[in-house]
C-alpha cells in the first residue's frame, strides 16, 4: 500500500496581530498628546533634552526678552504679578507654577521672577522649554 504524503505548504508570517497592536499604539499617542496653545506674549523658548508634560490646568507666567510679564494672557507689571500669583496659588490645590522665559531674557530678571513666585506662596517652579530637535 502506498501512502501519500501531505503537500508541503509555504510558510507565511501571519500580520493582522501586528498591524492591530501597530494601530492601538497610534491611537494611544494620538489621545495622549496635548497640543499647548500660549496666548499673549511671543517667546522663544530655550531648548531641553529633558522635558516633562504638566497637566493642562497649570499656573503660568511668560517672560519676554524685554522683561515684560504675562499672566492668565494679560499683561501685567510685577506688583499685580505678585497680587495674582497668590490669589491663584491660594485657590489651587497643586501650588507648581511654571516660569517660560524667552531665552533671551536677561538673567537678573529670571532670578527676579523666581524669587517672586517663591514669595507669592509656590511650593515647587518649574522652568518651561521647548523639547530639543536635535540641533
Amino acid at each position: 500500500m502506498q501512502f501519500r504524503r501531505p503537500g508541503r505548504t509555504a510558510p507565511s508570517i501571519n500580520i493582522a496581530p501586528l498591524v492591530d497592536v501597530v494601530f492601538l499604539l497610534v491611537i494611544f499617542f494620538a489621545v495622549s498628546t496635548t497640543f499647548l496653545e500660549n496666548a499673549g506674549l511671543r517667546l522663544e523658548l530655550p531648548a531641553s533634552s529633558s522635558t516633562a508634560q504638566q497637566e493642562p490646568k497649570e499656573i503660568t507666567v511668560l517672560l519676554a526678552a524685554d522683561g515684560s510679564l504675562s499672566f492668565e494672557d494679560e499683561i501685567v507689571d510685577r506688583e499685580q504679578l505678585a497680587e495674582r500669583l497668590e490669589r491663584s496659588l491660594s485657590e489651587t490645590e497643586r501650588k507648581i507654577v511654571v516660569l517660560r522665559a524667552d531665552k533671551s531674557s536677561e538673567h537678573g530678571d529670571v532670578v527676579q521672577i523666581m524669587d517672586l513666585i517663591r514669595q507669592a506662596g509656590a511650593e515647587a517652579l518649574t522652568i518651561g522649554a521647548r523639547a530639543a530637535s536635535g540641533e
